[in-house]
Formats: C-alpha cells, sequence, structure tokens
C-alpha cells in the first residue's frame, strides 16, 4: 500500500472505531509507539488536547511536528514543557527559548538535549542552578573549554557530571583523577578517554570502588589490569576477570581463585580458552557452571552436558546461548520449567519447528518470547494475534518477520488495538 492511502485508511479508523475502544488505553498505545507517524499524532492532540497525559506524551514523541512542539513549549504545565524540552527532535529555536524557562528542571533538560546550541550551552554552564550547570557538564556535545571550567565547579554533582562526559579531554580527566570527591574519581575511572597515566594513577587509588572501575574498564592497558590482579578487593579482582581485554595468562590464573564471583567472572570471559571453560563446567558452584553455559566460546560438547546439569539456572542459560546447538535447543524446548522454555523461546537459534510449538504454549512468558523472536515463523505469529494476552498480542505487528501481507491480514479481521498497530508498522515500512 501507498502511505497516502494507508494514512487515510488510519485516520478514518479513528474517526469510526476509537470511540468503540477504551480511549485512555489506546491513547496509551499510540504514544508509547515510537513509530506513530506525525499525521496520527497530530489526530490525537485534536481529539484530546486537554488530557496532561496525552500532552506529555505528545511532547517527548520523536515523531511530533515542530509546530505541535511549538505549541506545547508554552504550555503552562512544567510536565509538558518538559517533554518538549528533552525530545532529541526538539528544534533549535525553541530550545533556545526554553533555556530561559524559570523552572530549573526545564533548563537541566534543555541543557542535556543534543539539539541544544552552543551559544545557549554556553550561558547555561554559568546558570544559578548546580542541577542545571550539571545537565551542561553532562552533555557530549558541549565545548572542551566549557568542560574544563565545570571541572572546577564547587559542587560535585557538576563535576561528577564532567567526569561521565564522553568528550570530555584526557587533561581534563588528569585533573579529575586527583579530585577530593571518591565519586568523580570513580567515574573518571569508568571514561575511556583516561591516559595510560592516569589509569595508572587510579589503579592505586585508596578507593576500592575507583580500583574496581579500572578493572573494569574496556581501555584499562593490560600491564595496568596485571597490577591488579593480587588486590586486596575482591570486587577489584573480579572486574580484572570480567575485562574482555584481559589476557588469557591472567584468566588461567584468575579461574583458581578460591572466590567464586571471580571464577564465574572468567566463566564468563570471551577470552576464555576451551580448556578454562571446560574446567569451569565442573566447577562445584552452580554460578560458575551458569556463567559456562550463557559464554558463546563454550565447546558444543560441554552445553549438550550443561543442558541435563542439576540446576535449572545453568540449564536456562544453556537455553539462552545463542552460539548452542540446534539438538539442545530442541532438547530443552520440552523442558518441565517454563523460565527454560522461555529462554528457549527468546534464543535466535532456536529452530523454527520448536519456536511453532512454543508458540502455542500454556505459559504466556513463553508465547510472548517468542513473538520476540526475529526467527518466529510467520505462522506462528499470526496465531498469536488473537492471543488471549494482550501482553503477547501487542508484538505481533513489531516482529519484523511478519510480512506485509500478514499485516493486511491482521487490518482486515481483529480488533481496533491491534489492528492500529498492524497500520503503523505497515507505515513504517512504506515510509522508507
Amino acid at each position: 500500500m501507498e502511505y497516502g492511502k494507508l494514512i487515510s485508511d488510519v485516520l478514518e479508523l479513528f474517526d469510526h472505531d476509537y470511540k468503540y475502544a477504551e480511549w485512555n488505553v489506546v491513547s496509551e498505545d499510540i504514544l508509547r509507539d515510537e513509530d506513530t507517524p506525525t499525521e496520527v499524532l497530530d489526530k490525537l492532540y485534536e481529539l484530546d488536547k486537554t488530557n496532561l497525559a496525552v500532552l506529555r506524551g505528545i511532547a517527548a514523541h520523536p515523531n511530533t511536528s515542530p509546530e505541535t512542539l511549538e505549541v506545547l513549549s508554552k504550555d503552562l504545565n512544567d510536565a509538558v514543557r518538559w517533554g518538549v524540552a528533552e525530545n532529541a527532535n526538539t528544534p533549535v529555536k525553541i530550545l533556545e527559548s526554553l533555556a530561559h524557562d524559570e523552572s530549573d528542571v526545564i533548563r537541566y533538560r534543555v541543557a542535556q538535549n543534543k539539539n541544544t546550541p552552543a551559544s545557549a550551552l554556553e550561558k547555561l554552564a554559568a546558570d544559578a542552578s548546580e542541577v542545571v550547570r550539571s545537565g551542561v557538564a553532562a552533555n557530549p556535545g558541549t565545548a572542551v573549554n566549557i568542560l574544563e571550567k565545570l571541572s572546577e565547579d564547587k559542587e560535585n554533582s557538576v563535576r561528577l557530571s564532567v567526569a561521565e562526559n564522553t568528550g570530555v579531554s584526557a587533561s581534563v580527566l588528569e585533573k579529575l583523577a586527583r579530585d577530593i570527591d571518591d565519586n568523580v574519581r570513580a567515574a573518571v575511572a569508568s571514561n575511556e578517554r583516561n591516559s595510560e597515566a592516569t589509569f595508572t594513577v587510579l589503579a592505586r587509588d585508596g578507593s576500592g570502588v575507583v580500583r574496581e572501575n579500572v578493572a573494569k574498564n574496556d581501555k584499562a592497558p593490560l600491564n595496568v589490569l596485571n597490577a591488579l590482579l593480587n588486590d586486596d578487593e575482591t570486587s577489584v579482582r573480579g572486574a580484572v576477570a570480567e575485562n574482555p581485554n584481559t589476557s588469557l595468562d591472567l584468566l588461567e590464573k584468575l579461574s583458581k581463585d578460591v572466590k567464586q564471583s571471580i571464577r564465574t567472572s572468567v566463566a564468563g570471559n570471551s577470552n576464555a580458552s576451551n580448556d578454562i571453560l571446560r574446567a569451569l563446567s565442573e566447577d562445584d558452584d552452580g554460578y560458575v557452571r551458569k556463567a559456562v553455559a550463557r559464554n558463546e566460546k563454550t565447546p558444543d560438547q560441554v552445553l549438550a552436558r550443561l543442558a541435563k546439569d542439576d540446576d535449572w539456572r545453568v540449564c536456562e542459560n544453556v537455553a539462552l546461548n545463542s552460539s548452542a546447538p540446534e539438538n539442545v535447543l530442541e532438547y530443552l524446548s520440552g523442558y518441565n520449567d517454563a523460565y527454560i522454555r522461555k529462554a528457549v523461546a527468546s534464543n535466535k537459534s532456536t529452530p523454527k519447528e520448536a519456536l511453532l510449538r512454543l508458540s502455542q504454549d500454556e505459559e504466556w512468558i513463553v508465547r510472548e518470547n517468542v513473538v520476540r523472536n526475529p526467527n518466529a515463523p510467520e505462522e506462528a505469529l499470526l496465531n498469536l494475534k488473537n492471543d488471549k494476552d494482550w501482553r503477547v498480542v501487542k508484538l505481533v505487528t513489531k516482529n519484523p518477520g511478519i510480512s506485509d501481507e500478514g499485516l493486511e491480514k491482521i487490518t482486515a479481521d481483529t480488533g481496533f488495538r491491534i489492528k492500529y498497530k498492524a497500520y503503523i508498522a505497515l507505515l513504517k515500512r512504506a515510509a522508507k
């Protein structure tokens, strides 16, 4: 169908059918769906412009028209203006106006918005409210010189936001690595823009949380991770074991740690060797075996054995593993525990025959995960459009596996709510 014809059909649907539905429920569907087109949002605004919840939802929706955003930016209710201020598609002119709003919460949202121009951010960086200044400090588009100035702010919350900013310079992070506040230093330790010298300084920090964040950081150099290998804090050693850049040599040492949490982290690391995974798959602790079961590098024969583990959580994690062999997933699809069948239903590697069978499962959480699975056969999806549970039904039209013909069938023979969703899915495809 052409976009124009689809829009005409949707708007006609509203004029004739919405009155038979529970309007509050329908409007909630519309506002929660990020694919709702501008024309439908305009129609909703026309029908329900006195409803605060509707106005708030329209204000924050990514497809709301600039004209409607302009009107809503002047609304007397803070919650509505807040929605406009945080909307990633709000035009610059409106954001510049809201940067002078009397509410510091609104100005804070403007300060965080990626579309806010540099001139407005510079003014907001000098705002009397620390909340607003922290918003500027958190914005990745804030100029380096402004971040440098805010790194000296008297308020911890502002400096913390600078430390978390992905656009901050390494020199500013080096300075904040010696901040008096533990939380600021911990935020620096998590930032990927640190220099090796800064990582080295933070690895010697007196706070265990700071050292733990260094150990978790994907950009931490190997020599820094090595220095933390024998840290007194279990959480720090565990973070080293979890880091995807930790060397095989370090993982082998950590795989023999007396602490279960550390062996668990090694078991989940994608760098763990087959030998390490085989050894840990026989660990006495269920959490360790559970991590082995979820690791996509675990050998097939180990996964097949763990699929019959005495601990159901281990079996569940095999069912969630996208590398699990089809015959293992087929076996687990008949497990008597609904949470394991749910895990199989969510796995993209599950055979279509198993997914079709699970689409008729007695438990709604299993059927819901089938309908979420992009590899679910269309036959299963069309059956689920009539499911007794709306939590299942509402996801049918979102599945990329359903064809245009399937969506057109839904527009012809189902209730208003799912019919509307099918139209929206068709509109999204037609707009491409």
